[in-house]
């Protein structure tokens, strides 16, 4: 079952860079960087145009997912949520 009543929000210290093909996030109190994977650039993107919801994030992934079984995509975007969260790009939000 997924999580409707938390939202994912980017924080505000994490700058998004494009070099070569890859983007690259950066923590800007720690300079910590991360290139993201294909999956990863796909829900940071929609993080940024306000599907900030687990429900909503899944159903964007999976419309924009061309050779991702569906079955897969709460999975593989809970793990690309769960990596944001746990290097503080994103931080877990409850809705009220």
């Amino acid at each position: 079952m997924l999580r409707t009543t938390e939202r994912y929000v980017p924080t505000t210290a994490v700058q998004c860079s494009r070099l070569d093909d890859a983007t690259v996030l950066t923590a800007t109190h720690t300079g910590e960087r991360w290139t993201l994977s294909p999956a990863g650039e796909e829900v940071w993107a929609m993080l940024h145009a306000d599907r900030q919801t687990l429900d909503r994030l899944v159903m964007g992934f999976a419309r924009r997912s061309s050779g991702q079984a569906l079955t897969q995509v709460p999975d593989v975007v809970l793990a690309e949520l769960d990596s944001f969260v746990r290097r503080g790009f994103v931080q877990r939000v409850a809705n009220a």
